[in-house]
């Protein structure tokens, strides 16, 4: 802002300085001043040079790139922060962030956008029997024949480790913190751009493209299994018949959510065929979206004055590549963010690129990578114009681009050996698009729609081989009105069915059961399952719609020796003090979206000595409590608890020597949880159970007979 001419404005009103109209008219001129410095940033356009910072030895690396990079006319970096760099292979040094500390101070000073990108996983090297960071090998993703293949991660080696595993969460959280600690006096100056999480070998967000031999996709890692039974038991109710129903005849031998595992196919397509597959893209997504999800609530707990925008920055999203990174529903990973950027190969059809991604994120941010492997013409503006480099960023930035960054991949050569021969190239874009400040937006001629569902199952589109059913349709449009953008609206159909499916609650025709006596002290009752009269039935009594009591109904009851010749099936309860008025209570049970029979009624209590409030069982969310039952066991235990999200759990079981018997590195879902171990081959005794959620831990006992 010219603050000279402000102070030439004050002067000449110096005399009426005190009068209304002229404070109104003064609030007016700083308003129309901050509004035309507002547009003007809104619609600059950035090329930016990419920084991927894979050698950690030298200290000054991209320094010297920064400053060629902005003579020539950049007038952003993108630039990225590997967590095991900083914390694994430089962590012994005196400084590990001093390589992006003087890439940013740099970048900074220069007066140049950052862009940054935070890398959370880790490099293996070339020696298959070396881990990846010392991560835990069930943490690693696997294909559905559990197995890996170093090549899956691209450049560099990178392996990932599970969206679905507690540590994975965990590392990425606080790398993620202090990187926006440690930078966000950038942040407050109006440095930083946008940011962003890399989760893949080749620093995008997604799961692995690369497989291990056969066309099949990742992972099938133990934490993703468990998450899965656990998201799967959400969404039918905790009712497996639903399930059976839902997904067919094949599935008609399931006894229990933990047998059932993900949907695998040496295809990759075939493996989202039918509703099995169907809830397998769907948990996909939703692992995935909800690590991207964590990475923005977590930037956005860092106090800043300026809020942090940020970009999800993915491959293509519409090849077949996409189809196994998980990425091509894009609009709906892409809730609470500012933005998306696609890393497009140079073979690519960029204008569709961009329509596609510009119609699907209406008044966001849009960006493209350019990877140049190539070096650049630097002779004339005809040969630029030429060159299918130049092309990309300039058919993305006719598109509606806010961005477009050059990755320099040129074999054989440095950074500032390319830079070196770019000046008329970097000249040519920023003569057309840098310094061109007609506000970015784009008047599409022409709409296309597509399917989700259909361009899945097609693959994608499969660019070598020339493969791609909807491009043509696009094709006839651009053809038809002059080259002028398109809209092309993707209604992601294929994840919209997400939502639990379960019959209305009533009497399950494979239980017999009542609740007999209820009061204001508790109440009691009998239930049996048909289908086995030998087994106890798990039940849960739930008051005012909160957990009071998870258990077996395993006591004696004439009732049900009336019925069934077997006396041990009741179950009774009692209730926390009460205050005066009316309550609901409803008994259920689990694993089934029923009730039994009168187990939804609704009494009053008025005892004016009894009025404290209910306490309810919030296990493991608000309080310390957490069920283990049957105690003492002879086969297993169920693990009842209470959660208010979809969160990880870890369980440990150890026996009085210390060894530990049992590990699971599993997710809980939002509400009630009966987490069932089979204790089967244990030896009598006596076991500790530790439980972990949200840093927290939660201990129990129980015995073996």
């Amino acid at each position: 802002m010219n603050y000279k001419y402000i102070f030439r404005l004050k002067f000449l009103f110096r005399d009426v300085s005190n009068t209304p109209f002229f404070v109104i008219l003064l609030s007016l001129f700083f308003y129309l001043f901050n509004y035309q410095e507002l547009t003007a940033q809104d619609n600059q356009r950035y090329l930016a040079l990419v920084l991927v910072n894979i050698d950690e030895k030298d200290d000054n690396l991209g320094v010297k790139e920064i400053e060629k990079a902005h003579k020539l006319g950049f007038n952003a970096v993108n630039i990225a922060i590997l967590w095991d760099y900083v914390k694994v292979y430089r962590a012994g040094t005196l400084n590990p962030w001093i390589q992006v500390d003087n890439q940013i101070k740099k970048a900074s000073e220069l007066g140049m956008k950052i862009g940054l990108r935070v890398w959370v996983d880790g490099w293996c090297g070339d020696d298959k029997s070396q881990w990846c960071s010392n991560f835990n090998d069930n943490e690693l993703m696997v294909d559905g024949e559990g197995r890996y293949d170093f090549a899956q991660s691209g450049p560099g080696k990178r392996r990932m480790t599970s969206f679905a595993s507690t540590s994975s969460l965990t590392r990425m959280k606080n790398f993620t913190s202090e990187v926006m600690e440690r930078y966000k006096k950038y942040q407050e100056n109006g440095d930083i751009l946008y940011v962003s999480l890399a989760t893949t070998g080749e620093q995008e967000l997604g799961y692995p493209f690369g497989y291990t031999g056969r066309d099949g996709l990742y992972d099938y890692s133990q934490p993703m299994r468990e998450a899965y039974r656990v998201w799967l038991r959400k969404r039918y109710c905790n009712d497996l018949n639903q399930l059976k129903k839902s997904w067919g005849s094949d599935f008609n031998g399931l006894k229990s959510f933990n047998e059932i595992n993900p949907k695998y196919s040496f295809y990759f397509q075939y493996s989202f065929e039918n509703q099995d597959g169907r809830d397998w893209y769907n948990f996909r997504h939703f692992m995935l979206k909800r690590f991207s999800s964590e990475f923005i609530q977590t930037v956005k707990s860092v106090k800043v004055s300026r809020p942090f925008k940020f970009v999800n920055d993915y491959g293509s999203v519409f090849d077949d590549l996409a189809v196994r990174r998980g990425t091509m529903a894009f609009q709906d990973l892409g809730e609470g963010t500012d933005g998306i950027k696609v890393n497009d190969g140079l073979g690519y059809n960029h204008r569709f690129s961009m329509d596609l991604i510009r119609s699907n994120m209406p008044n966001k941010w849009v960006m493209n990578e350019a990877e140049i492997k190539e070096l650049v013409p630097n002779q004339t503006e005809s040969a630029v114009y030429a060159h299918t480099g130049f092309q990309q960023i300039d058919q993305c930035f006719s598109h509606g681009a806010k961005m477009v960054s050059y990755f320099p991949n040129v074999k054989g050569k440095n950074v500032i050996e390319i830079l070196e021969n770019a000046s008329k190239f970097v000249e040519v874009i920023k003569v057309k698009w840098l310094n061109n400040k007609t506000p970015i937006s784009v008047s599409p001629k022409g709409k296309m729609t597509i399917k989700l569902s259909e361009f899945l199952f097609d693959g994608g589109c499969v660019i070598g081989a020339g493969r791609c059913k909807v491009l043509p349709i696009w094709q006839d449009i651009i053809a038809k009105n002059g080259g002028q953008p398109v809209e092309v609206i993707m209604e992601e159909d294929f994840i919209k069915d997400t939502l639990p499916i379960c019959t209305d609650e009533g009497v399950n025709s494979e239980y017999e059961g009542q609740l007999q006596r209820v009061d204001c002290q508790g109440g009691y009752g009998w239930i049996v399952n048909k289908s086995n009269i030998s087994e106890s039935v798990k039940y849960e009594v739930q008051l005012a719609g909160k957990t009071i009591k998870i258990a077996l109904s395993d006591s004696l009851n004439p009732e049900s020796q009336r019925f069934f010749g077997n006396a041990k099936h009741g179950f009774t309860f009692k209730l926390p003090p009460l205050s005066d008025g009316e309550h609901s209570l409803k008994i259920k049970i689990l694993k089934s979206s029923y009730l039994i029979e009168n187990a939804k009624i609704n009494f009053t209590c008025a005892n004016a000595s009894r009025q404290t409030q209910i306490k309810p069982i919030n296990i493991c969310a608000e309080c310390e409590e957490l069920n283990v039952y049957p105690n003492p066991t002879t086969e297993r235990i169920s693990l009842g608890f209470n959660l208010l999200d979809f969160k990880p759990v870890l369980i440990e079981i150890f026996d009085v020597v210390g060894r530990r018997v049992y590990y699971s590195d599993t997710y809980g879902l939002a509400g009630d949880n009966d987490l069932e171990i089979n204790t089967q081959n244990y030896v009598s005794g006596l076991y500790i159970v530790n439980v972990k959620i949200d840093e927290k831990y939660y201990q129990r006992r129980f015995i073996k007979k």
